[in-house]
């Protein structure tokens, strides 16, 4: 898989344990986040999907634990065509407390997971040919 690191100092793209699922990006710059205030953070690397993956990004457990930092978009899906020089994952937070939260250069800001996927077919049907309804949504065997 090519990496592309566009900061000079950036240490390797490893797993941070054996039995880690995902790796670990970091940010490279220093930030201060104010109340209430989002921002993309800048990781500086361009990663190439391999062939039927994509990867998904997640916030780290411990960013909004310690940072009070929330991802805005929950999971990012980065597809196998976002891989040119300028397409570097940014990880967009908004800051939840009602204080300034000061993030340093190099933090684990967020994680990446390559997930396999499979392309569905889709067929327009005028009706779905079940026999029972659910009744729509949040109402599972409820009339």
């Amino acid at each position: 898989m090519k990496v592309r690191i566009k900061s000079s100092d950036w240490e390797i793209v490893k797993y941070e344990t054996v039995w880690a699922v995902a790796f670990d990006f970091r940010c490279i710059e220093d930030l201060v986040f104010k109340p209430g205030e989002f921002k993309l953070v800048e990781t500086g690397l361009v990663v190439e999907v391999p062939e039927w993956y994509y990867l998904q990004i997640s916030p780290r457990s411990s960013t909004f634990k310690k940072h009070w930092l929330i991802q805005t978009n929950s999971v990012w899906i980065v597809d196998r065509d976002y891989c040119w020089n300028n397409d570097t994952i940014k990880f967009p937070y908004f800051n939840l407390s009602w204080e300034k939260q000061v993030i340093d250069k190099w933090t684990r800001i967020g994680q990446w997971v390559f997930l396999k996927y499979v392309k569905a077919e889709f067929e327009l049907v005028d009706d779905m040919s079940h026999n029972n309804d659910r009744w729509g949504f949040g109402s599972t065997w409820i009339k």
